[in-house]
C-alpha cells in the first residue's frame, strides 16, 4: 500500500506591491490571498455576471464593469492594512490593473494554473 501525505502551510500568501507615481513617489501595498469564504463570495459575484442563453448555457458576460476591481478590493491593502478603494483601483493604468488582477488570482488559486509548488 502506498501512503500519500499532503502538507500545507496555512498562512495566507502575500505579495508586496510598489507603485511609483509620475513624480517618482513610491507607495507600498500588499496583495493577500483570500480565505475560502472570501473566494466563494467573489466567485458567486462573478457568476451573476454570466449571460445565460435559452438553452441554459453561458453565452458571455453581462458587464465587464468592476470585474478586476471586485477581486482587487478584497485582496489589495495599503501599508496601514486598510483596503484599497474601488476608485483607487480604477484610477490605475489598465496594464497595471491587469497585472495586479493576475497576481491576485494566482495568490488565491483562481488562475486555473496547475500548482507547481512541492508540498514536501
Amino acid at each position: 500500500m502506498v501512503k500519500e501525505t499532503l502538507r500545507f502551510e496555512l498562512e495566507l500568501k502575500e505579495c508586496e506591491i510598489i507603485l511609483v507615481d509620475d513624480e517618482g513617489q513610491e507607495k507600498t501595498y500588499m496583495l493577500k490571498e483570500l480565505t475560502g469564504k472570501d473566494r466563494n463570495k467573489y466567485l458567486n459575484k462573478m457568476t451573476s455576471r454570466v449571460k445565460v442563453g435559452p438553452n441554459g448555457k453561458a453565452m458571455g458576460i453581462k458587464s465587464f464593469d468592476g470585474m478586476q476591481s471586485d477581486l482587487l478590493k478584497v485582496s489589495m491593502f495599503h501599508e496601514s492594512g486598510e483596503p484599497v478603494t474601488v476608485d483607487e483601483i480604477e484610477s490605475l493604468p489598465a496594464s497595471t490593473q491587469q497585472k495586479l488582477f493576475d497576481k491576485a488570482q494566482e495568490l488565491s488559486g483562481l488562475d486555473n494554473a496547475p500548482d507547481t509548488e512541492k508540498n514536501d
